[in-house]
């Protein structure tokens, strides 16, 4: 009986370090779910269609051949992978507290939000930089971008600094928003 007892309370020992494994402190809860949210700071953003159209220029004295391919394609993939992993390591993630299952909840949101568009949208219009297709047509369709997704993303990105602001003055996060 003895036994059986010290391996029960080694057992549930092994699962309360491994569950502790996943429960940041705040302060990295805090960069996870908040402060990462900056990568997606030209979401629906006249600044974004312009780094991907920056790739349509062709340089003078580069020589032929060795100008870099899909570079508009490549700057949107790398934003989708960073998304993707961001999401999956805040999916990981157990809140350290209360406060912080909203905060979860929100960056997950926000990071779904944004997730679909980049793979449709923005890959569509980096395709047609890439291709160097007609530049108006390409600011119609990163204008309509803005149009359709930017006050929803507005929104949801809001409510995360919100919440994080709270949040990083509860537990004496040294933080500073901008304005």
């Amino acid at each position: 009986m003895k036994h059986k007892t010290i391996i029960f309370t080694l057992f549930i020992s092994v699962i309360a370090v491994l569950s502790s494994c996943n429960t940041p402190s705040a302060d990295q809860f805090f960069q996870r779910t908040v402060l990462n949210t900056n990568i997606l700071h030209d979401f629906a953003q006249e600044s974004f269609t312009r780094t991907l159209t920056s790739t349509m220029v062709t340089h003078q004295g580069v020589p032929a051949g060795q100008e870099q391919e899909n570079q508009a394609q490549q700057i949107v993939e790398a934003k989708i992978a960073y998304v993707e992993q961001t999401i999956s390591r805040i999916e990981d993630m157990t809140p350290p507290d209360d406060d912080a299952g909203a905060i979860k909840g929100k960056s997950l949101a926000l990071y779904h939000y944004v997730l679909p568009v980049y793979k449709k949208e923005y890959m569509d219009i980096a395709t047609r930089c890439d291709n160097k297709e007609d530049l108006e047509s390409i600011e119609q369709l990163a204008f309509d971008v803005e149009e359709k997704y930017g006050e929803g993303f507005e929104n949801l990105y809001v409510e995360v600094l919100e919440l994080g602001k709270a949040y990083a003055e509860k537990h004496n996060l040294n933080v500073k928003f901008g304005n």
